[in-house]
């Protein structure tokens, strides 16, 4: 069973707005409790206006609460202008303001900076190190996320020696936070026997918790095991009702899984325009599973019409190991 997860990545960065909860003091003239509490509610308000869209009234009030060192308002312009919130887009800008924020201890900055350490993007280098280091600082003040991403680069070795146990740990914590990644990395784990004893009852439990939040690899994942019977009975209509969920989203994975249901008529009717439709769509996610299906199927006619050349061009796309005629070394 193909595993559904990569580095978590981040949603679409900071999109959490503070609640409006301040206590009332007393006093007068600049002591720092006053002074603390309403520069917590300048940018409350800041974030608010930034929901409804008004920059005009967010921005200004954003900029001169990052001049005052405030790292909530700098990863809120860190988001403005790598999105173009009201400005114009300015990755460096974005970027600055990212690395400052993070350098005063913000975790929801340390995250976003190490994902792009992870990915290579805007211009900083590939660093699995650096990635790793700032996940935990995020995780060792308990964000989840930075917990989870961490969890991972623990249990693939990437820039931090590799250790299963640890990894395990990780991903307790944030799926304990209800993080829908760290919950499928965990089950995953506890799928394959990973670090933990094997529970396929305890990895479908974990798998649905975050499906039920609406996590697309999650989902695919809930497709797997039903099809396949592993840690709930197998059902092969439920199988295909959450590979519809999935696959209808973009993930490869369960769009192929879609398609060869439809193919074998397995908890669908069997509808060869549907397989086809569903295996292109995995095949262009760059499923090899879903190529290699298509590439039988223009080969030998059946399902699809033939055409040796299509066959020959999807072939092309699989790794050398895995074309005909091709053995181990």
């Amino acid at each position: 069973m193909p595993r559904f997860l990569r580095p978590a990545r981040l949603s679409p960065l900071f999109r959490r707005i503070l609640p409006l909860a301040f206590a009332a003091l007393l006093g007068f003239g600049l002591g720092a409790g006053p002074a603390r509490a309403d520069t917590a509610a300048d940018l409350a308000m800041a974030r608010l206006a930034m929901a409804r869209h008004d920059y005009a009234e967010a921005l200004p009030k954003l900029t001169a609460l990052a001049q005052q060192g405030d790292a909530g308002a700098m990863v809120e312009l860190a988001k403005a202008y790598g999105q173009g919130l009201g400005v114009t887009v300015d990755k460096d800008k974005a970027l600055a303001y990212l690395r400052q924020a993070a350098d005063r201890g913000n975790a929801q900055a340390q995250v976003g900076l190490a994902v792009l350490y992870d990915q290579g993007s805007n211009g900083l280098p590939k660093d699995p190190a650096e990635a790793a280091r700032l996940y935990k600082l995020a995780a060792d003040q308990g964000n989840a996320r930075g917990q989870v991403s961490l969890g991972w680069h623990y249990e693939h070795g990437s820039g931090v020696p590799q250790d299963v146990a640890e990894a395990v740990r990780l991903y307790t914590l944030g799926a304990r936070q209800g993080d829908p990644a760290g919950l499928t990395n965990l089950g995953w784990m506890y799928q394959n026997g990973t670090g933990v004893q094997a529970n396929l009852t305890e990895a479908a439990r974990l798998y649905k918790q975050a499906a039920s939040q609406g996590f697309v690899r999650a989902q695919g994942q809930m497709g797997a095991i039903y099809l396949a019977g592993v840690g709930v009975a197998k059902d092969p209509v439920e199988a295909a009702r959450w590979n519809m969920m999935a696959a209808e989203r973009g993930w490869a994975p369960a769009q192929f899984a879609l398609g060869f249901q439809y193919r074998q008529g397995e908890g669908v009717p069997r509808d060869d325009a549907k397989a086809l439709q569903w295996l292109r769509k995995a095949a262009d996610g760059g499923e090899q599973g879903a190529i290699n299906l298509l590439a039988q199927m223009y080969e030998s006619g059946d399902g699809a019409p033939k055409d040796l050349a299509e066959a020959k061009r999807l072939r092309a796309l699989l790794p050398a190991d895995r074309r005909p005629g091709t053995t181990a070394q």
